[in-house]
């Protein structure tokens, strides 16, 4: 038997749940693909961005450009030194938050009980973003 034999059923699409099976009660019995179609994705087309991170449908460009405003604000916050709404106030201590926040995203996410965003540039975008205020 291979793994799909001994795989739960999505119970939207029918098929097994191989990939995700760590999930699937969380998911409510689905793919997260499913599950975000069936329950997040609301009314938007599935073919565009709903805007929840983790959408399957986000296409890595608007991602990239959510990175690069994110990247423009924090440099906007800073311009008159260390922001007092951030928790960290050197450049190394912001370092260090971020690399601890990407070491606990899987967490992050879990969490809210949704998906790691596939897309790279919308989780370091987070994690910038977060690092600000992360200990």
């Amino acid at each position: 038997m291979d793994d799909t034999e001994l795989a739960p059923v999505c119970r939207r699409c029918g098929r097994p749940v191989v990939r995700g099976r760590a999930n699937y009660t969380m998911f409510e019995g689905m793919h997260f693909v499913c599950f975000h179609y069936e329950f997040e994705h609301r009314d938007t087309d599935p073919d565009d961005d709903c805007g929840l991170a983790g959408c399957p449908s986000a296409p890595a460009a608007r991602g990239k450009e959510r990175l690069l405003d994110t990247l423009r604000t924090l440099v906007g916050e800073w311009s008159d030194g260390p922001p007092a709404n951030w928790d960290v106030h050197s450049l190394p201590g912001y370092l260090e938050a971020l690399a601890w926040w990407l070491g606990d995203a899987d967490d992050y996410y879990a969490a809210r009980k949704v998906a790691m965003p596939s897309d790279s540039w919308t989780v370091v975008s987070a994690a910038l973003r977060a690092a600000t205020v992360y200990q």
